[in-house]
C-alpha cells in the first residue's frame, strides 16, 4: 500500500510533465512557422495582421472598432451592385431607358459601397506605415 502512495504521484508527475513538454514543443513549432511566414515579403496586409494576431493574441486597434459596420456596408453594396446590374439588364432587354438609367446608377452606387471598406483599410494602412 505504501508503494502505491509513492508510485501514483510519480506517475502523475511524469504524465503531466510529458503533456507540458508536448504543448511547449507544439507552441515552439507554431511560433517558428509564424516567424517564417512573417519573413515572406509577398504577404499582404490582411495576412500580416492575421499572423500577428496568432503570434501575439492582440488585434490591431483599427480592426476592432468598425468591423461589423463595414461588413454590413459591404453586404448592402453587394446587394445593390447585383440588383442594379439586374435592373440594367432588364431595362436593356425591354428597351426602357429609365430602368436602364436606374440600374446603372444603382450598380455604380453598389460598386462604391463594395469598394469603400477596402479603400478605408488601405488608407488606414498607409497612414500607419508613415
Amino acid at each position: 500500500m505504501e508503494v502505491a502512495f509513492i508510485l501514483v504521484p510519480i506517475f502523475v508527475f511524469v504524465i503531466v510533465k510529458m503533456a507540458m513538454d508536448q504543448a511547449a514543443k507544439a507552441r515552439a513549432d507554431r511560433v517558428r512557422l509564424l516567424e517564417e511566414a512573417l519573413k515572406n515579403p509577398a504577404i499582404d496586409r490582411a495576412m500580416l495582421e492575421t499572423l500577428t494576431f496568432q503570434l501575439t493574441g492582440q488585434r490591431p486597434p483599427s480592426a476592432s472598432g468598425s468591423g461589423p459596420l463595414l461588413a454590413t456596408l459591404l453586404a448592402i453594396g453587394w446587394i445593390a451592385l447585383f440588383a442594379g446590374l439586374g435592373v440594367l439588364a432588364i431595362g436593356q432587354i425591354l428597351g426602357e431607358s429609365s430602368a436602364t438609367a436606374g440600374g446603372l446608377l444603382t450598380s455604380i452606387v453598389g460598386f462604391g459601397l463594395v469598394t469603400y471598406p477596402f479603400a478605408l483599410r488601405e488608407l488606414e494602412g498607409r497612414r500607419h506605415a508613415q
